[in-house]
């Protein structure tokens, strides 16, 4: 169906109410980066919100790859899918699928700069993790880090203890150790947080996660965030700190490889 076709009436739950949930994943040369992944977190979520289904990986992949082909993105594309309850408490579905920029596989030379969003904070439950439809908190971080001419804002739980940022999870470097928000402080269960927490610990390196806070940003070495478009980018400045990126651009170079050579 073409992108400017309606796909559903106004009581579709999903514009109603945020209920569903979504996947927003890269696709590069005729394949889904971390699908597996990807797939799993979306069960999990349908299941949590006991949304019924039929759905199935394999068949879901078949029309993503489908739809790049026909929207000529085949190389490299983002594509979304959302699904949401439906009024007979079954899952619907909804794919995109655009063509994306060789920059998003590119080290990015010029660090980002983030700030703290102030007026949201996010609850620190199991519903917190699933990438849910319901995402106003980030919506207004990300139109707030746009507002203030940066480039992301980073979105605090509801005990004043950072989250994640609008469209990523944070990591934090310091004294050669890696710091990232557990789960349990809210930040959402990001797939390339996943598979990097996973590379690094083989690769010896020690990364813990806890509660983070603002002396915590204000004290690391480096700090980068990760999401499944972008991989890993690093971060200059959080307000007046500035940050190095050397560690962060050695992790890059470790888990590219890796990661696209799954």
């Amino acid at each position: 169906m073409a992108a400017d076709k309606p796909l559903f009436t106004s009581q579709n739950r999903s514009f109603r109410y945020g209920d569903g949930v979504f996947e927003t994943m890269k696709f590069y040369r005729g394949k889904i980066i971390l699908d597996t992944l990807h797939f799993d977190r979306l069960f999990l979520g349908l299941k949590m919100l006991q949304i019924e289904h039929r759905l199935m990986a394999t068949e879901l992949s078949q029309f993503i790859s489908e739809l790049c082909q026909k929207n000529n993105c085949m190389d490299l594309a983002r594509v979304r899918l959302a699904v949401f309850r439906n009024e007979e408490n079954r899952a619907n579905y909804v794919i995109e699928a655009s063509e994306l920029s060789d920059e998003v596989n590119r080290w990015n030379e010029k660090g980002l700069r983030i700030d703290l969003y102030p007026y949201s904070r996010k609850n620190a439950d199991a519903f917190s993790n699933l990438k849910s439809a319901n995402f106003l908190p980030y919506v207004l971080a990300g139109l707030y880090a746009k507002e203030k001419g940066i480039d992301d804002a980073i979105v605090l739980n509801a005990f004043n203890l950072i989250c994640d940022s609008s469209k990523a999870n944070i990591f934090l470097i310091r004294n050669k150790e890696i710091f990232t928000p557990s789960l349990h402080q809210g930040c959402v269960s990001g797939v390339m947080r996943r598979f990097l927490l996973d590379e690094l610990k083989k690769n010896g390196y020690r990364v813990h996660q806890e509660e983070i806070s603002e002396q915590d940003m204000e004290e690391a070495d480096e700090v980068f965030l990760t999401n499944s478009i972008y991989d890993i980018r690093w971060v200059q400045s959080f307000r007046g700190k500035k940050y190095s990126f050397e560690a962060c651009l050695s992790i890059y170079k470790l888990i590219k490889p890796i990661l696209y050579s799954i």
